[in-house]
């Protein structure tokens, strides 16, 4: 008996251990929600940090016609150049003639997701916007939406997300790259505190 055990065991093992890649795939994509509609001209907003990869893929919904507007959350400034200014640069270098607008912040500046939430249901009731898609790296996407829902509850202001491609990883290979492994395995331990409040906590210092 105790031999049949450890043999189911090992065979167990080797189809773990032959299937990693499928497994850490899957793994990944848990993260990754990708749902703008087409056609709702919806004002496209684009999360701060990760700009090489945010602000392009914005470009790319706003030229084929998923939104209206391009909107960038007020962070705090880069040392030289603000996010403003990079997505100019991206939108000049890619040919592509487009206002950026800036969201105001609540805080001088937003240091989390949560504060870009909070930002853009301001904006959005001034504006009376009634549904947005907003544009981050494909492993945030989920725990952005989360919170941004979470922000939004009650608002009944429909909110999308559109995932950007990281520009050294995707979800076939991210544990090959030092970035990669850094993204994935800490989103589950931030998503993890995001379920447990509504806003910043107090014992994770945000810059």
């Amino acid at each position: 008996m105790k031999r049949k055990v450890i043999l189911v065991l090992i065979v167990i093992l080797i189809l773990l251990m032959s299937q990693y890649k499928l497994m850490l795939i899957g793994y990944a994509r848990f993260f990754t929600i990708d749902n703008p509609t087409y056609g709702v001209n919806a004002p496209i907003v684009i999360l701060s940090g990760g700009y090489s990869t945010r602000i392009p893929k914005a470009l790319e919904l706003y030229e084929k016609g998923y939104g209206d507007r391009l909107l960038l959350t007020t962070e705090r400034r880069y040392p030289f150049l603000t996010y403003k200014q990079s997505a100019e640069k991206i939108a000049q270098a890619l040919n592509i003639q487009v206002e950026f607008e800036m969201v105001p912040s609540l805080k001088g500046g937003a240091t989390s997701t949560f504060d870009e939430a909070y930002d853009l249901l301001q904006f959005c009731e001034k504006e009376n916007l009634k549904h947005i898609i907003i544009v981050t790296d494909s492993f945030h996407t989920r725990r952005a939406l989360y919170a941004f829902r979470k922000v939004f509850q009650g608002s009944n202001i429909n909110v999308e997300a559109s995932a950007a491609l990281n520009e050294v990883f995707s979800e076939e290979d991210w544990w090959r790259s030092d970035k990669g492994i850094s993204a994935y395995i800490l989103e589950p331990i931030k998503f993890a505190v995001y379920m447990l409040s509504s806003k910043n906590v107090s014992f994770v210092k945000n810059y």
